[in-house]
């Protein structure tokens, strides 16, 4: 009974270690609102609408910021495990991912792995990656 106790006390402290992600985002030509999430979920990353959605299950971490030209850089503690991002930059403040008539996007975007899809979003396996401690994430808009 002790073993199996240990055995789960070190299970546990295992799983809720938390890591840290570093996101460095590259390229933001203008001032606008930084609307980032962090999936852990393949279903909720490839139908999830980031200026629409309301946090669910399968996005770990929603975040809203003001950003300047250049370049931003901020660390998030999440749990260890596989994830993908997903960000755009709202120039205007409408809350919202603008597109011209065509559907082009008109504001910057980006993924993690600088992952790219075809007419759209990347899949999550382009766009995924393993957190373990500590890792660092370039993104370039």
């Amino acid at each position: 009974m002790k073993f199996l106790y240990c055995v789960l006390l070190v299970f546990v402290s295992f799983k809720s270690h938390a890591a840290n992600l570093e996101i460095e985002l590259h390229g933001i030509s203008k001032p606008g609102i930084l609307n980032l999430a962090i999936f852990d979920s393949k279903k909720v990353f490839e139908t999830y609408n980031v200026d629409k959605s309301d946090p669910q299950p399968g996005v770990i971490k929603k975040v809203r910021v003001q950003v300047s030209s250049g370049s931003y850089e901020d660390t998030y503690e999440i749990p260890n495990g596989a994830y993908a991002i997903s960000l755009f930059i709202d120039v205007n403040g409408n809350q919202e991912f603008d597109t011209n008539f065509l559907g082009l996007p008109k504001e910057q975007y980006g993924f993690s792995n600088n992952a790219m899809g075809t007419f759209g979003p990347p899949k999550f396996e382009p766009a995924s990656f393993i957190l373990d401690g500590y890792k660092k994430i370039k993104i370039n808009l």
